[in-house]
């Protein structure tokens, strides 16, 4: 039963995020006791939804009363804040740009471990009186289980009971009054220990009566020889807090525990745990930055330039040009003067070798944040960072403007910290509170766009509005910028900075497009391979020398098809093909992740003709063995790099040319540096143009330009062959001709013409149920309400190409409209109140609505 509670006499309320997706943040009650702990940006436990608990987030006090019953406050988490102001402006700007309420974006924001929610636990009855009589078998297991632990928890039953169901169990010994339930909630972080000894008080301060921690020792052997090995060690490695690892003494001593207690019962050594980082250090030498080639000093000097008049400013160079070491200069130039710097990448591949290149001139300066490092080592990222403030001495928080409360004073600390955060797009939510300089290598990148769950951001969209927040400069680097990005550097909203020299005057790679069509008119095709790939790839072999090969889908084959009736897999929660992956020897949904055994003989009509069509990296990767038996060959795709480490082994092994040749899918096209690389092979570029979307001519340009920039970077001049049924489409001449003002101007004015981005703005809505019916009738309802204020800028509904998904069928619109600040806010209530309206009616309320604001 929910628990109300009356007003408080100081009359102060919370409004409280929750890990939810409610519309906007609950107000809670400030009990009297909690006065003066409870400030924003800290961690409270609050009940939401009966009596579930959670960790919600203070955002605001203030002694408005709330319009609806409300709870207090249960206990204060933390007690210091885990964000700040300006974080938690930037994820109110993230609500309401992307259309999404504050609680889906506490919960992409916070790390795993610091999102807490109640677990439900088991302990017995005081009305149960001990008697066994009237259990059944189970319920006797979980009486037994309660009288020896005392409480146990839902998932302790189904381990107990060996079964999944058990809440018709857990019922009936509530019913008998055997048992009762309540909410327990848990701190998932947990501080990294090791343990310690130090010498006791007062041989620690003073050396001089060590002598008479000898004489205590001097009947027992193996205590003398600990405390000589304490002694020799200390002197090599002396800690700021007089201890060593007790691991140490042991090895070096050759003694365990019980001489080490023996010790302490004596107070001659003191045994504790210290608490110590999960960041891994730079340990090897840290070296000066390579010397600045002319072009890098000029580019650093326009860039410095830019930065006075515009807070960001596009760097536009070729593949090679030397980028990375120009952010480096800058990133010098920022710590030196105290800033924070963010250093975002589009994939983690990259972060592999970027932060081996850092780390050589930055050292401990650099730490890494993205969803492969555990919840723990992110936990002590966000605190770090969060925790600059703390670096510079003491400081006063206010709890609101609005709400004069006591202040409260932050201790006085000083901490090595990590200043510079290279990452994914999840760092963007780190609580940075000295942000100086934001870098967004590969900018163009669709790995930045976020697509499911909430919000759907832009990585790099979203960097700049941090940035301004911050009141920091950003840099947006690539080599081949989004039409957007170019489109508002030559406006003049950005700075433009061009390097359009590789570095060292390597001559940017040789790029011959094969005409695939001919290859097998003339029958010189092999398997998915041109004769011209084939020969640059043995004679590439032949020189020592190493291969890329660009094939943009992984997996075996994309269908399998029986020639008898037509019959091909499909998945049963999906509308797509099954995908067959040889390493599995199955068939796999790349939507749900549905299984299923390669079939023998058609299930439709029993025939045993059944064909895999189409190809992957997989295919690929087997095929070329055949080709080129001596060669070693690996692959790079979703499927090979699954495991924290995969990707730094990957790019390890070919670094170390223990691969010649890698196969891979747009993971080998985005910023890898490989030195001994002369021939790039993209296996099928018209793949890359067909999608029936505006921007494929633009991804298609990326990407092709993109992989053969990894040919030729150090040394000779690199090799790349395109092939393509249709050689004379307009992006491939503009990739052989390295001309992307020839494309940027082609595809701006067709853009312009059909009214695209950047001339407008794109809003995707999608509608789910799993029921097309009910879909049916709560899309014309959602879309009556938007046609009656926009009218033609509402396109759709529309099936999309994959119109069920996970079980659930799927209806888009799409509404394209000016760039109109007025008519985006009018849009963004459009769109909520559509959802109220369909969902208030009866039937419609299951109907899913996402919203996806400047879909990529």
């Amino acid at each position: 039963m929910e628990t109300y509670h009356p007003v408080p006499a100081h009359g102060i309320f919370a409004e409280v995020i929750l890990p939810l997706a409610v519309p906007k943040p609950y107000t809670y009650a400030v009990p009297e006791e909690m006065v003066t702990a409870v400030r924003p940006g800290l961690r409270v436990e609050v009940e939401f939804g009966g009596n579930k608990r959670y960790a919600g987030l203070v955002s605001r006090l203030h002694h408005e009363m709330p319009s609806h019953k409300f709870k207090t406050i249960l206990s204060v988490i933390d007690e210091v804040p885990v964000l700040n102001e300006k974080t938690l402006q930037f994820w109110q700007w993230l609500a309401e740009y992307y259309c999404c309420s504050l609680g889906e974006v506490m919960e992409a924001a916070l790390p795993a471990n610091l999102k807490l929610a109640s677990e439900r636990r088991l302990v017995l009855s005081p009305l149960y009186d001990g008697n066994f009589g009237g259990l059944t078998d189970k319920e006797y297991l979980i009486t037994e289980a309660l009288s020896i632990q005392e409480t146990i928890t839902i998932d302790d039953v189904r381990k107990i009971l060996n079964q999944k169901t058990i809440y018709h169990i857990i019922k009936s010994l509530l019913d008998k009054k055997v048992i009762y339930l309540y909410e327990e909630m848990e701190e998932k972080y947990a501080p990294k220990k090791v343990s310690c000894v130090r010498l006791a008080e007062p041989y620690r301060s003073d050396s001089k009566q060590l002598q008479q921690a000898f004489d205590l020792c001097a009947k027992a052997l193996r205590q003398t020889e600990a405390l000589m090995a304490f002694i020799q060690l200390a002197r090599g490695q002396p800690a700021k807090d007089g201890g060593l690892l007790r691991s140490e003494i042991y090895k070096k001593a050759s003694v365990d525990s019980s001489v080490l207690n023996s010790m302490a019962k004596k107070g001659v050594f003191e045994l504790y745990d210290r608490e110590v980082s999960r960041l891994g250090g730079y340990e090897d030498e840290v070296t000066e930055a390579d010397e600045l080639a002319p072009q890098q000093v000029r580019a650093l000097a326009e860039i410095r330039s830019h930065f006075t008049e515009k807070n960001t400013v596009l760097l536009h160079g070729v593949t090679g040009s030397g980028k990375t070491r120009v952010y480096l200069e800058l990133m010098q130039e920022a710590l030196a003067r105290g800033e924070q710097v963010l250093y975002l990448l589009p994939e983690v591949a990259l972060t592999t070798q970027i932060i081996r290149r850092l780390q050589k001139t930055l050292g401990d300066a650099v730490t890494v944040y993205h969803h492969r490092i555990t919840n723990n080592e992110r936990v002590e990222v966000w605190k770090t960072v969060g925790s600059w403030q703390l670096a510079v001495g003491s400081q006063t928080v206010e709890t609101a403007p609005d709400c004069p409360l006591p202040t409260v004073e932050l201790p006085n600390s000083k901490t090595e910290l990590p200043t510079c955060i290279l990452g994914a797009r999840s760092a963007l939510f780190l609580p940075f509170t000295n942000l100086g300089l934001v870098i967004v290598d590969e900018e163009h990148d669709t790995s930045y766009k976020q697509n499911d769950p909430a919000p759907r951001y832009n990585g790099r969209d979203a960097a700049i509005y941090l940035a301004h927040l911050h009141d920091a400069k950003v840099l947006l680097g690539t080599a081949t910028p989004s039409l957007e990005t170019y489109h508002n550097a030559r406006s003049g909203k950005y700075g433009l900075v061009e390097m359009p020299e590789r570095f060292g005057g390597i001559q940017m790679p040789e790029i011959v497009v094969v005409d695939a069509r001919e290859e097998v008119k003339q029958r010189k095709m092999q398997s998915h391979f041109t004769s011209v790939l084939l020969d640059e790839l043995k004679a590439a072999l032949a020189r020592g020398e190493q291969a890329i090969l660009f094939q943009n889908r992984r997996g075996y084959a994309p269908t399998l098809r029986c020639n008898t009736c037509g019959w091909h897999s499909e998945c049963i929660h999906c509308d797509v093909s099954l995908t067959y992956h040889k390493f599995r020897n199955n068939l796999q949904c790349h939507y749900c992740g549905y299984q299923l055994e390669l079939a023998k003989i058609c299930p439709a009509c029993g025939g045993h003709e059944l064909n895999l069509q189409g190809f992957g990296t997989e295919k690929i990767e087997d095929e070329l063995k055949i080709y080129l038996p001596e060669a070693n060959i690996g692959r790079m795709d979703y499927d090979a790099v699954r495991t924290k480490d995969a990707h730094a082994r990957i790019i390890n092994d070919f670094e170390e040319r223990r691969i010649d040749v890698l196969v891979g899918t747009q993971m080998v096209t985005k910023g890898l540096d490989f030195e001994n690389v002369s021939v790039v092979g993209v296996i099928s570029a018209d793949q890359l143009l067909q999608f029936p979307d505006f921007r494929s001519g633009e991804r298609g340009f990326q990407l092709i330009t993109q992989v053969a920039g990894r040919a030729g970077r150090r040394g000779k001049r690199g090799k790349v062959i395109v092939q393509a049924m249709n050689p004379a489409h307009p992006v491939i001449r503009e990739v052989i001709d390295n001309d992307f003002q020839a494309f940027y101007e082609r595809e701006i004015m067709e853009r312009k013409a059909f009214e695209y981005p950047p001339f407008s703005r794109l809003v995707k809505i999608t509608l789910k149920h799993k029921k097309p019916d009910v879909l049916n009738r709560g899309a014309k309802s959602f879309v009556q309400v938007l046609k009656n204020k926009l009218g033609k800028r509402l396109l759709g509904p529309t099936v999309p190409p994959v119109g069920r998904v996970r079980e659930y069928y799927l209806l888009d619109i799409m509404i394209k409209m000016e760039r109109n600040p007025n008519l985006w806010k009018l849009t963004k209530d459009l769109i909520g109140e559509a959802t109220r309206v369909m969902q208030q009616q009866e039937g419609f309320s299951t109907v899913r609505v996402n919203v996806d604001v400047d879909p990529g």
